[in-house]
């Protein structure tokens, strides 16, 4: 079973997650413009690691609440 307050942390780190990433690839468009290339460099690199976790935290929020909807349909049959 999948605790709720499992579920709760996934759907805020999903909601924050593109937030976050949105932040950061602006700021890095910004360093860009400003002629630092090497800080948006880094940038664009954090903001592509915020983008695989956020894409690996909604690949978890599906399977956790594909169980939870599992458990919750046998324990109805019983």
């Amino acid at each position: 079973m999948i605790s709720r307050r499992a579920l709760n942390l996934l759907v805020t780190v999903g909601c924050l997650l593109p937030i976050a990433l949105v932040i950061v690839l602006g700021v890095a468009r910004l360093l860009l413009a400003m002629q630092d290339t090497a800080g948006a460099a880094v940038l664009d690199r954090i903001a592509l690691g915020t983008g695989i976790v956020w894409g690996t935290d909604l690949v978890a929020l599906v399977l956790a609440l594909g169980i939870r909807a599992l458990d919750a349909a046998e324990e109805r049959k019983e």
